[in-house]
């Protein structure tokens, strides 16, 4: 198997590139798109290409988007903080907002 063979079956098997349980979109641009986990049931924005590096602009405009609807998602009850780290899914760059 070559790697373009590799790279497709990768990123056909990705669960943050299928994205087929999207139970809550709150928005979706042409580089990422903000939904519900369907694990832990937060906000969670995933960059839209399979990767793990993205532009300094990119990171601070999907981070900022991503507070957006966290302040929207928790008002007032909780405190909350962006959670950069992954966990489950190693190899494609997303970030969950989670109660601090």
């Amino acid at each position: 198997m070559g790697f373009f063979c590799a790279r497709y079956i990768v990123i056909f098997m990705c669960e943050l590139c299928i994205l087929e349980d999207r139970t809550n979109t709150y928005m979706d641009t042409s580089k990422f798109i903000i939904l519900d986990c369907d694990t832990c049931f937060v906000p969670m924005a995933v960059w839209k290409d399979h990767t793990m590096e993205i532009d300094k602009h990119y990171s601070e405009l999907m981070e900022k988007m991503l507070h957006k609807v966290a302040k929207k998602f928790y008002g007032n009850e909780y405190a909350y903080r962006i959670d950069k780290n992954q966990r489950a899914i190693l190899d494609h760059l997303h970030w969950h907002a989670r109660k601090a």
